[in-house]
């Protein structure tokens, strides 16, 4: 890991995607897609009901290739938990930036 990624993941840490090791650069955000059908959206859920959203960060592959991650979690409507108690040490999927 080269000192700018070490300095990264000291800062923002890093996260594993099929067997790969990923530095964030960035905190997460929430991205406002529309999760497709097998996924219930926040507008979808009552009161109450489970709902699933997406988050991404900027990262860099272990060859220093900026990409993008992604985790999908789920919460409950009106009964939302605090972002940093969801679980980010392994993402859904990564895009290449």
């Amino acid at each position: 890991m080269t000192a700018i990624n070490q300095a990264t993941a000291s800062q923002f840490g890093a996260v594993t995607c099929n067997g790969k090791t990923y530095t964030l650069t960035s905190e997460a955000d929430f991205t406002s897609r529309w999760l497709p059908g097998e996924y219930t959206n926040y507008v979808d859920a009552t009161q109450g009901d489970e709902y699933d959203f997406e988050m991404s960060a900027s990262a860099v592959d272990e060859d220093g290739n900026e990409c993008t991650v992604y985790w999908i979690f789920s919460d409950t409507k009106g009964e939302e938990a605090e972002l940093d108690t969801f679980d980010y040490s392994v993402a859904e999927r990564v895009m290449p930036s």
